[in-house]
C-alpha cells in the first residue's frame, strides 16, 4: 500500500505541476489585471514555481550550478511568497484592506528573513531538508517557522473558502472556492505530515506527502481554470444558437435586409471567424430574427397562420412555435411573389417570454419547426 501511494505520488509529479502552469499561463491576463484575482493567481504561480524546483530533474540541474541549500532556501522562500499570496487572496475580503496588505509585507518579509538567519546561524549541514530518518537541517526552529506560516495562511484560507462559497451567488465562483479551499487543505495536510515528522519523530506521513502536493496542485489549477470552463461553455451555447437559428435568420433577412447590422454570410464564416464576440453575435441574431418577423406583420394573415381554415381569434399566447413558423414563412412567401401589404396581423409574433433566455428557447423551436413548415399564401390578396 505504502509503496503504491509512493508511486503515485511521483507519477502525478509532473503532470500536476504542468497543469498548474498551464492554469497560471491561461489566467494570467485577468489574473494581474483583477485586483479580487491576483491574490489567487500569484498563490498558484508561486506554487507552481516552488514545485518544478522540487521536480528531480530540475533539482539535479540547478544544484549542478548553483548548490543543494540555494536550490532549496530558494524553494521554501516561494512557498512563502505563496502563503503570503494566499493570505492576500484572504485580505480581498475585508474592509481594511490596504492596512492588511502593509502588514502582509512585513510578515511575509520578517518569515524571509528569519528563515534566511536561520539557515545561516545553523550548524554545517549538507543540505536544507528534512529526512526519512534523523533531525531535520539546518535546525528544528527552522522548520517550525515554516511549517506554522503555512498552516496558518492555510487555515485562514480554507476557512474564508467555506464562509464565502456559502454565500455566493455565482455557481461558478462557489466552485472555484471550493476547490481552491479543498486543494489548500490538502497542502495543509501536507505540512501538517511534516509538523509529524519533525516534533514526534513519526515517519508514517511521509509516504504521503508527495501525493497531497500533487492532489493539491491539481485542485488548484482547476479552481482558477473554473471561470475559463464556464467563459467556453457559454461560448459554446451562443455559438449553437446562432447555428441553428441561421437557416431561419438568413431566409428572413434576405426579404427584410434592412433589420440586419450585417450583411448576411455563411453560418460556418460566423462560427469560425465571427465580426463580434460570440455572446454580441447570438444577441444580434436573436433580435435581428424577431425585428425581422415583427417586419413581415404587413404580410401575415389569418388564414396563412391557420393554414387556410376559417379565420379564428387567436391570443398571442396561444400561438405555438409551429403556427408563427407556418405564418412567418407564408408571410415571407407573399413578400416574394410581390403581394401588397394587408392589414397589419395583431399577434402575429409573442415568444410569451420577457427575458433573452426565453426568447432564444423559443425561437429555437421555431426554427426547428419553420425547416418543415409549408408556406400558405392567401391569394385574394393579390
Amino acid at each position: 500500500m505504502t509503496d503504491d501511494v509512493i508511486a503515485l505520488g511521483i507519477r502525478l509529479e509532473l503532470p500536476s505541476v504542468l497543469l498548474l502552469w498551464f492554469a497560471v499561463l491561461l489566467r494570467s491576463p485577468s489574473g494581474l489585471r483583477s485586483a479580487p484575482q491576483r491574490g489567487v493567481w500569484l498563490a498558484v504561480a508561486t506554487a507552481a514555481a516552488a514545485m518544478t524546483l522540487d521536480l528531480p530533474s530540475v533539482d539535479a540541474a540547478a544544484t549542478r550550478h548553483s548548490g543543494t541549500n540555494l536550490v532549496a532556501v530558494t524553494r521554501n522562500i516561494l512557498g512563502v511568497l505563496s502563503a503570503g499570496a494566499v493570505l492576500y487572496f484572504v485580505a480581498q475580503a475585508t474592509t481594511e484592506v490596504r492596512r492588511l496588505k502593509a502588514a502582509l509585507t512585513l510578515s511575509v518579509s520578517a518569515v524571509v528573513t528569519i528563515l534566511l538567519s536561520l539557515g545561516l546561524a545553523a550548524e554545517p549541514h549538507l543540505r536544507i531538508v528534512v529526512p526519512a530518518a534523523g533531525p531535520p537541517a539546518p535546525s528544528l526552529l527552522y522548520w517550525l517557522v515554516l511549517i506554522s506560516t503555512h498552516l496558518g495562511a492555510n487555515t485562514l484560507c480554507v476557512l474564508m473558502c467555506l464562509r464565502y462559497s456559502a454565500t455566493s451567488g455565482s455557481r461558478s465562483l462557489t466552485m472555484s472556492l471550493r476547490l481552491f479551499g479543498l486543494g489548500t487543505g490538502l497542502v495543509g495536510a501536507f505540512w501538517l505530515g511534516y509538523l509529524v515528522r519533525v516534533t514526534t519523530g513519526g515517519r508514517w506521513p511521509m509516504p504521503w506527502l508527495q501525493l497531497l502536493m500533487d492532489l493539491h496542485g491539481v485542485l488548484r489549477a482547476i479552481a482558477i481554470l473554473v471561470p475559463t470552463f464556464a467563459l467556453f461553455r457559454r461560448a459554446l451555447s451562443d455559438i449553437a444558437v446562432t447555428w441553428r437559428l441561421w437557416p431561419m435568420w438568413n431566409d428572413l433577412v434576405t426579404v427584410v435586409p434592412h433589420v440586419a447590422l450585417v450583411k448576411p454570410r455563411h453560418r460556418i464564416w460566423d462560427v469560425l471567424w465571427p465580426r463580434v464576440p460570440y455572446r454580441m453575435l447570438a444577441y444580434r441574431r436573436i433580435i435581428e430574427t424577431r425585428d425581422a418577423i415583427l417586419a413581415l406583420t404587413d404580410y401575415g394573415s389569418p388564414s396563412s397562420s391557420s393554414h387556410g381554415r376559417p379565420p379564428e381569434r387567436h391570443a398571442a399566447s396561444d400561438l405555438d412555435a409551429k403556427t408563427l413558423a407556418d405564418a412567418v414563412k407564408s408571410a415571407r412567401n407573399a413578400k416574394l411573389q410581390g403581394s401588397d401589404p394587408a392589414r397589419p396581423t395583431e399577434g402575429l409574433y409573442s415568444s410569451g417570454s420577457r427575458d433573452l433566455a426565453g426568447e432564444s428557447a423559443f425561437l429555437l423551436r421555431m426554427a426547428k419547426a419553420y425547416r418543415s413548415a409549408s408556406p400558405h399564401v392567401d391569394t385574394n390578396r393579390q
